[in-house]
């Protein structure tokens, strides 16, 4: 009994030291393209040695995963709370929070884009990413049901929605125009369009 106790509080502590690495990670890519963020910068943040930190992630990669797949299953919280307020949020809401999130942390859309385009990621690290994209499905679904949209597809819209919002971030982000403002304001309009056009077959027949 002695012993798993032991171990038990030394995995709490392993875990506990894990999240700090992981914080640490989130405050450096709040300055700076995560992509630039060396494991040492990481080690140093954390308050550890460079040798320590490849206890907790074998690779910056797989750090990379769990600091992306953590802040968005945080942000996923305030989505929930649009889709189970009293008044469900519309659907243009949903999809601007969804857009100025990723507008906003541009480390996070940065890590999102970089696990959907990268071909050879680990299993378990694939799971977990598959489980982060699956909240958003859930989430826009169940937006969905309290519109009292009982379409069979709504799974499929669901999809359709969040690659849509997606792709458009992904197309506009580096649009052409005089300032950060005016790239914005151009990917809120075309969410706005896409929308109307979600609404129009779904919920305004």
């Amino acid at each position: 009994m002695g012993e798993s106790r032991f171990a038990e509080l030394k995995e709490k502590e392993k875990q506990a030291r894990k999240q700090i690495v992981i914080e640490s990670a989130l405050a450096l890519f709040a300055k700076k393209p995560f992509f630039e963020v060396g494991m040492r910068e990481v080690a140093e943040e954390a308050g550890i040695s460079p040798a320590t930190i490849y206890r907790y992630f074998p690779s910056q990669e797989e750090l990379f995963h769990e600091a992306f797949i953590q802040d968005i299953s945080f942000a996923s919280i305030e989505f929930k709370t649009l889709v189970q307020k009293d008044i469900p949020a519309s659907i243009e809401e949903f999809g601007i929070k969804f857009a100025n999130h990723l507008i906003d942390n541009e480390s996070t859309f940065q890590m999102m884009t970089y696990l959907m385009l990268k071909n050879n990621l680990a299993n378990p690290v694939m799971g977990k990413f598959d489980s982060v994209t699956k909240i958003f499905f859930d989430l826009f679904e169940q937006l969905l049901k309290r519109h009292d949209v009982k379409n069979q597809n709504a799974r499929l819209y669901s999809h359709s929605f969040i690659a849509s919002i997606t792709g458009i971030l992904m197309t506009f982000r580096n649009y052409s125009l005089k300032d950060k403002k005016a790239v914005r304001d151009h990917i809120i309009k075309v969410i706005k369009i896409t929308s109307s056009l979600y609404a129009d077959q779904l919920i305004n027949k």
